[in-house]
């Protein structure tokens, strides 16, 4: 019995020293509890996934976040007229435009968390769905003639990303010099031969970050879930959507796709064109920050200024701006706050101040996914909704099709749109981003849409939820152990 005995004092060994590995990363309880008992169940298959999908990378590799900061300080040298100007002009907004004072709030939490900029001289149009969003999209890349820069969690490989790689072959033998940036997760249906064709044309296509690097197998966790297309430095598209059929018209598995994507004329481009340089500097170590890069637009009327700021977050960011947005967001509103996400998984914080928010009186609402494409977050969100729907909060399950949007917008004064969604990978885990709009007419738009959404939705009630049985609240609260480990 020497070796049963060799082998219990082994594991126990194992759990003592597992625990105290865990506690030192200073997670939250949940988080840390949750990873306890993948090491107590799973001994040595737990260690591999800690390793590889839990471990806080981020906070222990000073180096890339100060490279973030060295990235960022060139990008403010090529902004240097915007830096100048941004505390007098959030002031002027505040004192001209007379907006509630929290957007002012809003703007400087933003430019301290993630070094975003206030831009003012924009123009936006907004898609809900993919089919004009793409149309316009391969428009534009057809009209290009500098550069092309494009980066999407996921590319596929079929019958609409066909139209667009040979319009991006064509447009390299024009002489226009194209980048594209995929996440290799996301992105596992790209075939290879399509990947070659587009290289042969004299495209550089690279997956982010080159996880697959020995020495960057430690960050497998981290996805870059961003979605930007820069074209010629002065046009500009980002939001829900990647590059996909089923993003079109949903595809095989779904009768619809719902998501809000934009087109971005203006300043807010030059942002979106300097965070694609960050992730391509991660990933080439190519430098695209000169300015011939970006192009500053021409001063517009008063009439059609749209304040916008762009925010980032990631494994790399000093602060988790995109959950602090939130969080002020849902704090700040005085009459409603409309939500869409494609999962619902909120970290204390939003719990809390989404609960807090309906307590105090405000319209609270969420659309999420009611036709869902993962069963383990969809199940998640099941065990935060007692609480929230005794609150008074609305929760709506989307119908029609998948819904994919990332959208919140409060009192229709101002909004966010998005990749990001409500939950802890979002705000942990992914590279995101996120275009704030101080602005009535696109928060209007967007509540439009929020409400047509509702039309083609089941409110989820409080009665529901107590006709779900023990069974179903069993499996969701099990699902919920791997909800910080998602």
């Amino acid at each position: 019995m020497d070796w049963l005995l060799i082998a219990v004092t082994t594991y126990q060994i194992y759990i003592l020293v597992a625990i105290v590995f865990i506690i030192v990363d200073n997670r939250e309880p949940s988080s840390t509890l949750a990873w306890i008992l993948v090491f107590v169940f799973l001994p040595i298959l737990g260690f591999v996934f800690y390793f590889f999908i839990g471990r806080k990378w981020h906070k222990r590799k000073k180096s890339e976040q100060v490279t973030q900061h060295i990235l960022g300080d060139k990008l403010f040298k090529t902004f240097e007229s915007l830096v100048h100007v941004q505390e007098k002009q959030m002031e002027m907004y505040d004192r001209i435009w007379r907006q509630p004072a929290y957007k002012k709030e809003l703007m400087h939490l933003l430019y301290h968390s993630s070094q975003s900029l206030l831009t003012t001289e924009n123009d936006v149009r907004l898609y809900h769905d993919g089919e004009d969003k793409f149309r316009e999209l391969l428009i534009d890349l057809q009209k290009a003639k500098k550069t092309i820069h494009m980066e999407y969690f996921i590319w596929r490989s079929d019958d609409m990303t066909a139209a667009f790689h040979e319009c991006l072959i064509a447009k390299a033998a024009e002489g226009v010099v194209v980048r594209v940036l995929y996440d290799f997760f996301g992105s596992w249906t790209l075939k290879n031969k399509d990947i070659r064709k587009l290289r042969r044309a004299g495209i550089a296509i690279y997956p982010y970050y080159n996880f697959l690097s020995f020495m960057k197998l430690h960050t497998l966790n981290y996805r870059n879930h961003r979605k930007i297309v820069v074209i010629d430095g002065t046009v500009g598209y980002t939001g829900g959507m990647n590059m996909g059929q089923e993003y079109r018209d949903g595809g095989e598995k779904f009768p619809f796709w719902r998501d809000t994507h934009l087109r971005m004329e203006g300043q807010a481009v030059m942002h979106l064109q300097g965070i694609f340089a960050i992730d391509w500097y991660n990933t080439t170590h190519e430098s695209l920050f000169e300015k011939s890069f970006f192009r500053f637009p021409a001063k517009r009327k008063k009439s059609v200024v749209l304040p916008v700021q762009i925010t980032t977050s990631g494994p790399d960011s000093e602060w988790p701006s995109i959950e602090q947005l939130y969080f002020c967001m849902i704090n700040s509103a005085q009459k409603y706050v409309y939500i869409q996400s494609s999962y619902f998984i909120p970290s204390p914080s939003i719990y809390t101040a989404l609960k807090t928010a309906v307590l105090r009186g405000l319209d609270v609402r969420i659309t999420i996914a009611g036709l869902p494409d993962k069963k383990i977050p969809y199940w998640t969100a099941f065990t935060y909704f007692k609480e929230l729907l005794e609150a008074g909060m609305k929760i709506y399950h989307y119908k029609k099709g998948f819904m994919h949007a990332k959208t919140i917008v409060i009192d229709r004064v101002m909004c966010s749109v998005g990749t990001a969604n409500m939950d802890l990978r979002s705000f942990r885990l992914n590279y995101e981003l996120s275009s704030v709009f101080y602005d009535s007419r696109v928060a209007g738009e967007v509540e439009k849409q929020f409400v047509q959404d509702m039309k083609d939705s089941r409110e989820f009630t409080l009665e529901d939820y107590l006709r779900l049985g023990q069974l179903k609240n069993i499996r969701n609260s099990l699902a919920r152990l791997f909800a910080p480990l998602l």
